[in-house]
Order: C-alpha cells, then structure tokens, then sequence
C-alpha cells in the first residue's frame, strides 16, 4: 500500500521534445509519506524516457530523510538499468550533507541550477522551457 502525500508534495513534470528527457520539480517535504510517489514518478516516466535523461530539481524542497535518500538510489539504479541519465540539480544544503555523508554524492550527476543542467540536454530552449512536442 503506498501512502497519499500531503497536496502540497506535488511534483511538477516537464516532458522535453519528443519525450526524451522530463524535468521533476520536487518541492516540499520529501520524506517517508511522499518519497512512494516520486518512486512511482519515477517508474512510470522511466518507459518514455529509455536512453533518455531524468532531471530531478530541488529548488523548491525543504525537507527530507532517511528515505528519501534510498529513494534518490533506488532512482539512480533503475534509470542506469534503463539507460537514462539521472540528474540532480539546486540541492539543498541538508540533502547535499546527507549525500556527502551517506557516500552517495559521489555516485550522482549534480548540477548546481536546473539552467546548467538543462543546457547540456538536447531539446530544451535556452531559457530553460520544453518545446512544443514535435514530430519532426
């Protein structure tokens, strides 16, 4: 059984051209309720995304714990099985801790701003925005 976050643990999705990298915008807390949904976020987008990239970005989170972090490996695990490239970006001062700590930062691509990540993705504007999807 997976437990329903709070509403305000909503993760925002942004899918580039012809679906080959998403943005997940993680904001809030993400802890022992909301991490089961950005695990099913993660699966779900993992079909649409094979050879792809994942960014997942922190801005906006203020909060996390223990399971957070197995949940980040879990996603690192299954986006390397998948052959998708994950990427974290804007972490905060506690998660970059709680990475550096575990052993885990090192096991991560960071990117230190979603615009620096995003320009080394195919199929994003420079200003940071996905494309309208396209056939072409």
């Amino acid at each position: 059984m997976v437990s329903v976050p709070p509403e305000e643990n909503v993760f925002d999705i942004e899918l580039g051209a012809r679906g080959r990298c998403a943005v997940v915008r993680v904001r809030g807390e993400l802890d022992w309720a909301a991490s089961p949904s950005l695990r099913i976020v993660v699966e779900q987008l993992r079909g649409l995304l094979g050879g792809g990239c994942l960014i997942l970005d922190f801005t906006a989170l203020t909060f996390c714990d223990s399971t957070a972090i197995g949940t980040l490996a879990m996603a690192r695990h299954e986006c390397r099985e998948h052959g998708i490239r994950l990427v974290l970006t804007a972490l905060p001062v506690f998660l970059r801790r709680m990475l550096t700590t575990t052993g885990l930062i090192s096991v991560f691509e960071v990117r230190e701003t979603l615009e620096s990540a995003l320009d080394e993705v195919d199929g994003w504007d420079s200003d940071g925005r996905a494309p309208a999807f396209s056939d072409a």
